[in-house]
């Protein structure tokens, strides 16, 4: 019964982002807004959704290691899998205002949280502190991205390619805004539930749950999207979209949930996971900045990065030994 309530939340919790997505964008159009205000304010915040609702339900159910593990497995996930696998599909071009603006938000989040972790707690200070943070990379956005057109913004794009057809109504667009809030809202109880009932039956730690499924639930839109312009030739976006989203993970996502209901460390993410996560933010800089584009070879390093942090995973799990590896 956990498999089916962790795989039917994981479930609701995308189709709930991408209906909430719709309905943000047609109300954006109703209301006026300009396709970079639709990019930043509504998709790029919607996009995130998924891993707002699980966080703040995993935190005000008592489970933190499956809100923070989610997060950090999550970001982990993008950088290395997302970005590495599509670049072996097609090299990514970066541009540099990407790199220099979304890239800085992104390490800046990343060294926030493994500050924070480090007595064991991410207060609610540290949740304002991180929510400041995102209102400074969001004004960065706004200012930087206003007068550029879609072929120099990442959300001026997005936003683009999502309004395409006609507005429906206004009642519409409201009920599908009503019915993705409540499908995120069911998806976040049934995949934190099912979770933890997942972890007590099976002696799994909670942030191995986190760190896995809720990640792979969570991010694996993100990776079939990449995948997809990868394959069409549209790679241009991809860098922008997943920086961007670990971004906005690391700011907005966890300084909400801080706020609400602050997360305590445990030794199994702050030790390793998050130092992990860390590493991968600092790295993915100096990568990119390499002529400006993700290389297939530096995609590949990326994917065995990823295969042998999620190896190490599950060893320290104890579901994989040498013996299973024929070693």
């Amino acid at each position: 019964m956990a498999y089916w309530f962790l795989a039917a939340g994981l479930l609701l919790l995308v189709l709930g982002s991408e209906a909430v997505v719709r309905g943000g964008v047609w109300l954006g159009r109703e209301l006026g807004l300009s396709p970079l205000l639709i990019g930043v304010v509504v998709i790029s915040t919607a996009t995130s959704t998924p891993e707002l609702f699980i966080s703040l339900r995993a935190a005000t159910l008592g489970a933190p290691d499956i809100a923070l593990g989610g997060i950090v497995g999550g970001n982990i996930f993008m950088l290395l899998l997302v970005l590495g696998f599509g670049a072996l599909i097609l090299p990514m071009s970066a541009p540099p205002k990407v790199v220099m603006r979304d890239g800085a938000a992104m390490l800046a989040g990343a060294l926030g949280l493994t500050f924070f972790a480090l007595d064991g707690v991410v207060s609610r200070q540290d949740g304002l502190i991180l929510l400041a943070g995102f209102a400074v990379y969001i004004a960065a956005i706004v200012l930087t991205d206003w007068r550029r057109t879609a072929e120099h913004s990442v959300a001026h794009a997005r936003a683009e390619a999502k309004s395409q057809g006609e507005v429906p109504p206004i009642a519409a667009t409201l009920f599908l805004l009503v019915l993705g809030t409540i499908m995120l809202v069911l998806g976040a109880h049934f995949s934190v539930t099912g979770s933890v009932v997942l972890a007590r039956d099976l002696n799994l730690h909670e942030a191995f749950i986190g760190l896995t499924a809720i990640a792979f639930g969570t991010a694996l839109p993100k990776l079939l999207a990449t995948v997809i312009a990868a394959a069409r030739g549209h790679n241009n976006l991809a860098v922008g979209h997943v920086i961007g989203a670990v971004a906005f993970n690391l700011l907005g996502v966890l300084g909400l949930t801080a706020v609400v209901s602050p997360l305590s460390v445990s030794p199994i993410l702050g030790s390793v996971d998050i130092f992990v996560m860390m590493g991968a933010c600092a790295i993915m800089l100096p990568l990119l900045a390499m002529k400006w584009r993700l290389s297939r070879l530096r995609g590949a390093l990326l994917v065995i990065a990823y295969a042998g942090y999620l190896a190490y995973v599950f060893w320290r799990q104890g579901l994989l030994t040498p013996a299973m590896l024929g070693l």
